[in-house]
């Protein structure tokens, strides 16, 4: 009996641990900072490069979503993401590409209209979907949509005016188009049943380990 009892004992101390741990252990399978709260993402509708309208849930339902937020004026960060974002894109076959989004969303709708994404997406061959408004005005649906898929991404944004009387800053409409944007951005990594997962600083890249973080994503959708 009392044999019985050690061999039990034993047995116990082997299994436990990979219980306890195993949420640890899939957490350490991403390289990304994790998104301990995982939260959900409400659905949004925005309206595409080429003047279409996106229905977030509905295009991404199932799938593994990467977002990235960024804006056409940016000379330093921003196309550095974006071919980032390209040479994962363009290294994944037909059937990766089927489980996976990417989108880039602005944080400047005031100058980045469609045409002026649209010709940011064929300049970078980006060739994914770009979102942003038509309305720019602070009161219209449009905006109150945007600002609120920024809000729910944590998206920090500073707008500065280049005036000499005083600067301006908050999220509203820009009085003039000499402005910049200081903003701190990432790209999110949202799972198969809409909930962000992982985010990396759009100064920490690794476009190997981002990639790897998407198709971890991928896999742990395909064992569910």
């Amino acid at each position: 009996m009392r044999k019985n009892t050690v061999t039990l004992i034993l047995c116990m101390m082997f299994i436990l641990p990979g219980c306890i741990n195993s949420d640890n252990e899939t957490e350490n399978i991403f390289h990304g900072d994790i998104i301990s709260d995982a939260r959900p993402i409400s659905d949004f509708t925005l309206l595409t490069s080429d003047n279409t309208s996106y229905d977030f849930k509905e295009n991404t339902k199932g799938k593994v979503t990467v977002i990235a937020f960024l804006f056409t004026n940016c000379y330093d960060i921003c196309p550095v993401v974006t071919y980032n974002l390209r040479a994962i894109h363009e290294t994944l076959n037909e059937s990766q590409l089927e489980k996976i989004e990417f989108l880039t969303i602005t944080v400047d709708p005031w100058r980045d209209n469609t045409t002026i994404l649209e010709e940011w997406k064929q300049s970078t061959k980006s060739n994914w979907t770009h979102l942003t408004v038509s309305d720019t005005q602070q009161s219209s649906s449009e905006m109150s949509t945007l600002a609120q898929v920024w809000n729910d991404f944590d998206v920090g944004f500073k707008i500065e005016e280049n005036t000499t009387q005083s600067n301006t800053s908050g999220r509203h409409h820009p009085s003039s188009y000499d402005y910049n944007i200081a903003h701190s951005t990432g790209t999110v990594l949202v799972d198969h049943e809409g909930n962000q997962r992982i985010w990396w600083g759009d100064y920490d890249w690794i476009i190997d380990l981002v990639k790897e973080d998407i198709l971890n994503l991928v896999a742990e959708a395909e064992d569910n």
